[in-house]
C-alpha cells in the first residue's frame, strides 16, 4: 500500500473481500436481512409519498396533466410524510445503524485477520464483541450523522423537486416554445429564450454543486461511522469521529467524492425505474415483485459501499500514519 488505492480498486477489493470469504458473505446476509424485510415496506411507504409530493406541486404549477399519479388525493399528503418520516426515523435508522456496524466489523476482522479462512464461529464473536464495545459511540456518531444527512438531503431532494417541476411547468414552455414557433424579427423576441437559458445554467449549476457537496458530505459521515467503529481508541464518537475522518481523509477527497457519486447514481438509477412504473400502487403484487428486487439491489450495493469504506478506512489510516512518520523523522533531533 505504497500509493493510495482509485475508486476501481478499492471496490475491486471491496467484491474480493465478499466473495473471498464465504462465512462473511453468509454472516453479512444473515445481518442484512432484517434490514432488507423492512425496506420493502419502507419504500412502498416512500413511493406513495412521493407519489402525492409530485401531484401536489404539478397543482401548484398549473400542469395539464399529473403524469403518473392522476388517481391521487392530495389531502392524503401530511399524513403520508408523518407516516414515512416516523418509519425512516426510529425503525430504519435503528436497523440501519445494527446493520451497518455489524459489516464494518465483520469485514474488518476477515480483511485484517491472518486466518484463512477465518471460521464462522470466531467472525461471529469477534465482530459482536467489537460491535458490543462500540455501541455507545456508534449510537452518539450516527445521531450526528443522521441530522446532518437528513437536512441535506432534503434540501438535495426538495431541490430536484422545484428545479424538475420549473422545467416542465406551463410558464416554461412558454417561455421556450412560443418563441420558437414565428421567425424571429428583432432582438427583442429572443429575450425570453436568454431568460429561459440563464436559468437552465444557473438552476443545472446549483443541482450539480448541491449533488458534489451531498457526496462529499456522505464521504466523510460514513468515514465518520467506520471510525467510531474501527478505531482503537475508546469513545471516538461525534465530533471527534468527523474530525478524525476528515483528518484521515485529507488529500483523498477527490477519490472519495467519486466513490460517493457511484453509489448515488446507482441508488436513483434503481428507484427510478420503480417510480415511473407506480409500483407501489401496483394491485396485482407485482409492484411489491419489483420493489423487493431494486430493494435487494440496493442492499447488495449498501453491502459493497460499506465493505469500500473499510477498505479505504485502513489505506487513509496507513496513509496519515506514514505521513506523521514521515514528519516525525524530518524533525531536528532536540538538544
Amino acid at each position: 500500500m505504497k500509493e493510495k488505492l482509485s475508486v476501481i480498486e478499492l471496490l475491486k477489493r471491496a467484491v474480493k473481500l465478499l466473495l473471498g470469504n464465504i462465512n462473511l458473505a453468509f454472516f453479512i446476509f444473515l445481518c442484512s436481512l432484517p434490514l432488507f424485510c423492512f425496506l420493502i415496506f419502507f419504500e412502498l411507504s416512500l413511493q406513495t409519498t412521493v407519489a402525492f409530493t409530485c401531484q401536489f406541486l404539478s397543482k401548484q404549477f398549473n400542469f395539464e396533466k399529473d403524469f403518473f399519479w392522476e388517481d391521487l388525493s392530495e389531502n392524503d399528503l401530511i399524513p403520508w410524510l408523518i407516516k414515512t418520516s416516523l418509519l425512516y426515523f426510529i425503525p430504519y435508522s435503528f436497523l440501519d445503524l445494527i446493520t451497518t456496524t455489524t459489516i464494518v466489523a465483520a469485514s474488518s476482522v476477515v480483511y485484517t485477520s491472518k486466518e484463512e479462512p477465518i471460521g464462522m464461529v470466531s467472525l461471529m464473536r469477534r465482530s459482536v464483541e467489537t460491535c458490543r464495545n462500540r455501541a455507545r459511540s456508534c449510537l452518539i456518531t450516527s445521531l450526528y450523522v443522521l441530522l446532518l444527512s437528513t437536512s441535506v438531503f432534503l434540501f438535495f431532494f426538495l431541490f430536484f423537486l422545484l428545479l424538475f417541476f420549473g422545467f416542465f411547468s406551463n410558464w416554461t414552455k412558454s417561455l421556450i416554445i412560443a418563441p420558437l414557433l414565428p421567425q424571429y424579427e428583432n432582438f427583442l423576441e429572443l429575450v425570453p429564450v436568454l431568460i429561459y437559458a440563464v436559468g437552465v445554467l444557473v438552476q443545472g449549476t446549483l443541482f450539480l454543486y448541491i449533488t458534489v457537496k451531498l457526496s462529499k458530505g456522505s464521504a466523510g459521515w460514513n468515514m465518520s461511522l467506520v471510525v467510531s467503529v474501527l478505531e482503537e481508541e475508546d469513545d471516538i464518537c461525534g465530533i471527534d469521529a468527523l474530525s478524525l475522518s476528515a483528518l484521515y481523509r485529507r488529500g483523498h477527497e477527490r477519490r472519495d467524492l467519486w466513490m460517493m457519486l457511484v453509489f448515488l447514481v446507482f441508488a436513483l438509477a434503481t428507484r427510478v425505474p420503480c417510480l415511473y412504473c407506480k409500483c407501489s400502487l401496483s394491485s396485482s403484487g407485482n409492484g411489491v415483485l419489483y420493489t423487493g428486487l431494486y430493494v435487494g439491489l440496493i442492499c447488495v450495493g449498501n453491502v459493497v459501499k460499506w465493505l469500500a469504506c473499510v477498505v479505504r478506512y485502513y489505506d487513509c489510516k496507513v496513509s496519515f500514519l506514514r505521513k506523521k512518520a514521515d514528519v516525525e523523522q524530518a524533525k531536528p533531533p532536540s538538544t
